[in-house]
C-alpha cells in the first residue's frame, strides 16, 4: 500500500481559544506539506474547504499563499479574524478596563458581578473571591438554615483565601446556598438569551431552550449583564472587537460542561458531566487575554470577493463550500488542505448560541440550522463529506493535492473521510499515522473519473484481511484497532473498493464496517489480547501464524534514534522526530511516547529544556562495550563464589553440581529484548535478563505496549539491573538461599514521560 512520512510538529505555543472544541493541528504541518509541493504548485491559490481550524490558513498565508477559506460557521470565522489580526496584552487589558469600569446601575460592572461569587473563607472568615463553584448534577441541599428553600446548589466551592491562604477546595455553606438561589431559571436575562438568537414565534426557540439548559441561571445573569453592557458603550471597532473575543471564553468558560475533576475534556454533545465546575465569570474574562494574544505577525485577511495581497494573505467566503466552488470561475486552486472537521454537536450548537449573543440574531443566519439536529452520526458525516467533496472535485484540476489533516483519530472517522473522498473522485496517495492513534494525515490528489466495477463483499473483506495482516508482518508486534482498520481502510481505497456505484455513502460506510467485521476473525488468521465480543476497537490485533519474523517495530525505533544520536550529536527533537517519521513511514510512524522514553533511556538534553539532544557519555558505545564486558565479569564471579559451575558467555549459564540449570544470564545494553525471550532457549522461571538501569523504563514501555512480549515474560522470566549485580558482586555474605529473593528486589515499574510532541 503507498506510504506518505508522517509531518512533524510542534505543540501549539499558547493555547488556543476555544482550544477544546479545535481540531488539535500541530505547528508546522501545513508550510512543512506546502513546501514541498512548492516546485509542483502551478498557482498559488490555495483552499481551506471547511475552516474548521484558523491555524490551517494562518500558517499557509504566512508562507506565502493565497489561502480561500469557507467559513460557515460564524463563531470559527471570528475566530479566524482574530488570529489573523491579533491584539497585544495591553490592548486587551485596556478593554478590560474600560468595560469594568462601566457603570451597572450605581455601582461598577467589575465589583458587581465579582460580587456574584463572594463567599467567606472557613479559616479566616474573611470575604473571598471563588473560583468555581463544584455541582453535583442532578442533586439539591437545603444547607442548615431552614428558611432557606431546598433548591438545587452547588456542593462545594475552590477558592484562595489572599489573607490566610488557604487554598483548595471547600464544602458550601448557608452563604453560598443563598447566593445560588438568588437566580431564577426564568429571569428576564434568560428570556434576552433566548430572544438574542430565536424570537418567540420562531419553530428554532425549543432548540434554543433546550441548549440554554448548560448554562446556570448566575452564569446567564452575569453574561447577559456583560453583553447588554457591551452593547450600550461607544467603542471603536477594535475595542469592541477585543472586547467581544473576551467574552466569547468566558460564554464558553460559563457553561456546564467543564467536568470536575478537571481532564482534558473535549465535549461532542451537550451532555451535563455527572460533577462540573461553575466558574467565576469575570476571572474567565482576565484569564482569556492569554489566548487571545497570539505569536507571529499579522495576516491580511479581506472578505470574498476581495483578493490579498498577493505575498499572501486569507480571503473568507461567509458560506458553505458548495457557493464557494459557484465562484470559482477566475480562481485557479493549486492545493486544497483542511483540517476535517469531525461531528460536534456542542461546539456547533453553542457557536449558534454565542453568535446570536454576541451579535445579534442575523448574524446567525443559515447556520441556526444546526439547533435542529441532537446527533450526529458517523453515517450522516460520511455524507456530509463526500456531498463537500464531490462539489469540490469538479473545479480542481486533475493532480491537484489535498492534504486532510485528522485531528482525533477514530475508526468511524477514517472510514468517513476515505469512503467520501473515493466516491468523490479523489485518489488515495497515502495515510500516515502514528501508532497510538491520535492524529492521521491523508494525502488525495484530484483523479479523473473513476469507472470501475464495484467490489463484491467477498473481494473486499479479502483485501482488507490481506492488508492487515501485511500491516502486522511490517509492524512486527501487536496494534491497536485502529490502525488496522486504517491499513484495510488504506488498501480499500487504493483499489477504489469503497467506491460502491448506486450505494448512498452512509449505505456504503455500513457495508464496509460488515465487511470489516467479517475480515478480523480467529478464523480469519487473527488473536486478540484483551478482547470483547462487543467491540473490535478493544484490546490488541496479532497473527495466528507468522509468515515472516521481523523485529518489533519498538525494536526498530530504539536502534535507528540510537544510531541518529551517536552520529548527529546536538539535534533536536523535531529533526530527530522527523528523521525517525521518514525512516518509518505511515501507519508505521512511531509515537511521540516511545520517541521520548527513547531519548530519556539513551540520551541527555544538554542543556536541560534547549530541546538538543545527545547520547549520555556512559551510553557511548566504547564505554557500554567495557560496561558488558565488566558485568559479564561479575555474574561469572557471583556464580564461581557461590559454587555454580559456569558455562558460556550469552547466555551466562549457572550449573548446579548434578548439572541442572540453575540460571541463565542474558546480558544485554539495550532494551531489544524480544530476540532473547521468544528464543525461550531455556526455562523462563531460571532465565534473567541483566541490563542497564537506564533501560528499564523502555522495557516496561514495550511490555506494557506489547502484550504477546508481556506474556512470555509473565511465564518466569526476570530483570535485574547492572546496579543490582553490581551490589551483589559486593555482598560478602550472599549465600544460595538468599539469592532467588535478591534478583527481584528491584523490578521494573513504567513513568509516563514529559510528552514534548504530538
Amino acid at each position: 500500500m503507498p506510504t506518505i512520512p508522517y509531518l512533524v510538529g510542534g505543540p501549539p505555543l499558547r493555547p488556543e481559544p476555544l482550544a477544546r472544541y479545535l481540531p488539535p493541528i500541530p505547528e508546522g504541518v501545513i508550510s512543512t506539506w506546502l513546501q514541498a509541493l512548492s516546485d509542483k504548485m502551478e498557482q498559488t491559490w490555495v483552499l481551506d474547504p471547511f475552516g474548521a481550524a484558523p491555524k490551517v490558513a494562518i500558517e499557509a498565508a504566512r508562507a506565502g499563499y493565497s489561502v480561500l477559506v469557507a467559513a460557515n460557521n460564524p463563531i470559527s470565522r471570528f475566530l479566524l479574524e482574530m488570529a489573523a489580526h491579533p491584539p497585544n496584552e495591553s490592548e486587551l487589558r485596556s478593554a478590560l478596563a474600560e468595560l469594568a469600569a462601566s457603570r451597572k446601575g450605581d455601582e461598577r460592572l467589575e465589583p458587581h458581578i465579582r460580587s456574584l461569587y463572594l463567599t467567606r473563607c472557613d479559616q479566616c472568615g474573611k470575604e473571598v473571591e471563588v473560583e468555581a463553584f463544584l455541582w453535583d448534577r442532578g442533586d439539591s441541599i437545603g444547607g442548615t438554615d431552614k428558611t432557606i428553600p431546598t433548591v438545587p446548589v452547588p456542593y462545594a466551592r475552590i477558592y484562595h483565601c489572599p489573607y490566610c491562604n488557604a487554598n483548595g477546595e471547600f464544602p458550601v455553606i448557608d452563604m453560598d446556598i443563598t447566593h445560588a438561589a438568588q437566580f431564577s431559571g426564568s429571569s428576564l436575562h434568560r428570556a434576552r438569551a433566548l430572544e438574542r438568537v430565536a424570537p418567540l414565534d420562531d419553530p428554532d426557540r425549543r432548540h434554543v431552550e433546550e441548549a440554554l439548559e448548560v448554562y446556570l441561571p448566575r452564569a446567564v445573569y452575569a453574561l447577559f449583564t456583560l453583553i447588554n453592557r457591551l452593547d450600550g458603550m461607544s467603542l471603536s471597532p477594535e475595542r469592541r472587537r477585543y472586547l467581544t473575543a473576551l467574552l466569547l471564553s468566558a460564554c464558553d468558560q460559563a457553561n456546564t460542561l467543564w467536568p470536575h475533576p478537571t481532564g482534558r475534556a473535549r465535549p461532542r454533545a451537550l451532555t451535563i458531566p455527572p460533577k462540573f465546575r461553575e466558574n467565576n465569570v469575570w476571572l474567565a474574562l482576565e484569564q482569556a487575554m492569554q489566548n487571545w494574544v497570539t505569536i507571529g505577525e499579522s495576516v491580511p485577511l479581506v472578505n470574498w470577493p476581495e483578493r490579498p495581497p498577493r505575498e499572501g494573505g486569507i480571503t473568507i467566503f461567509e458560506g458553505r463550500l458548495r457557493d464557494v466552488v459557484a465562484n470559482l470561475s477566475d480562481i485557479s486552486i493549486g492545493a486544497v488542505i483542511s483540517a476535517l472537521p469531525r461531528p460536534n454537536q456542542a461546539f456547533w450548537t453553542l457557536s449558534a448560541l454565542w453568535a446570536g449573543w454576541l451579535w445579534g440574531r442575523e448574524a446567525v443566519g443559515p447556520f441556526k440550522s444546526v439547533l435542529r439536529r441532537r446527533r450526529y452520526d458517523w453515517g450522516w458525516h460520511t455524507t456530509a463529506l463526500h456531498a463537500a467533496m464531490e462539489n469540490l472535485a469538479p473545479h480542481l484540476k486533475p493532480g491537484t493535492p489535498m492534504l486532510g489533516l485528522v485531528g482525533e483519530a477514530e475508526p468511524g472517522f477514517l472510514s468517513a473521510a476515505m469512503i467520501a473522498a473515493d466516491n468523490a473522485d479523489f485518489e488515495q496517495l497515502g495515510l500516515a499515522m502514528p501508532t497510538e492513534g491520535g492524529q492521521a494525515q491523508i494525502s488525495w490528489c484530484r483523479a479523473g473519473k473513476i469507472v470501475l466495477p464495484s467490489a463484491s463483499d467477498e473481494e473486499r473483506m479479502l483485501t482488507a484481511r490481506s492488508a492487515a495482516k501485511e500491516y502486522l508482518q511490517d509492524l512486527g508486534e501487536p496494534s491497536h484497532y485502529l490502525n488496522l482498520h486504517a491499513a484495510a481502510l488504506s488498501k480499500l481505497a487504493e483499489t477504489h473498493g469503497l467506491c460502491i456505484s448506486e450505494q448512498s455513502p452512509a449505505d456504503i460506510l455500513a457495508l464496509v464496517n460488515n465487511n470489516l467485521d467479517e475480515a478480523f476473525s480467529y478464523r480469519g488468521g487473527f488473536l486478540r489480547f484483551g478482547g470483547s465480543d462487543k467491540s473490535l476497537e478493544v484490546g490488541y490485533w496479532w497473527l495466528r501464524e507468522i509468515i515472516q519474523k521481523i523485529s518489533p517495530l519498538a525494536d526498530r525505533v530504539e536502534v535507528e534514534l540510537v544510531r541518529h544520536l551517536i552520529a548527529h550529536p546536538g539535534a533536536s527533537l523535531l529533526e530527530i522526530y522527523t528523521v525517525l517519521s521518514q525512516a518509518f513511514p505511515g501507519l508505521l510512524t512511531p509515537s511521540a511516547e516511545l520517541i521520548q522514553i527513547c531519548l530519556e533511556s539513551y540520551g541527555e538534553e544538554t542543556p536541560p529544556g534547549s530541546g538538543v539532544w545527545r547520547v549520555q557519555a556512559q551510553n557511548a558505545p566504547q564505554m557500554r562495550r567495557a560496561d558488558l564486558e565488566n558485568i559479564a565479569g561479575l555474574i561469572t564471579e557471583i556464580g564461581s563464589s557461590l559454587g555454580y559451575r559456569i558455562e558460556g558467555t550469552q547466555p551466562i549459564l549457572w550449573h548446579y553440581e548434578g548439572g541442572q540449570l540453575a540460571y541463565a544470564w542474558y546480558i544485554i545494553a539495550s532494551a531489544v529484548i524480544g530476540e532473547h525471550i521468544f528464543a525461550r532457549e531455556h526455562t523462563p522461571g531460571k532465565s534473567l535478563i541483566a541490563l542497564p538501569g537506564g533501560r528499564s523504563n523502555l522495557v516496561a514501555y514495550k511490555l506494557q505496549h506489547d502484550p504477546r512480549l508481556r506474556q512470555a515474560v509473565e511465564e518466569g522470566w526476570r530483570f535485574v539491573k547492572f546496579r543490582q549485580v553490581r551490589w551483589l558482586a559486593q555482598n560478602p555474605v550472599l549465600a544460595r538461599d538468599a539469592l532467588d529473593p535478591l534478583l527481584s528486589q528491584d523490578n521494573l515499574t513504567y513513568e509516563s514521560p514529559q510528552m514534548r510532541l504530538f
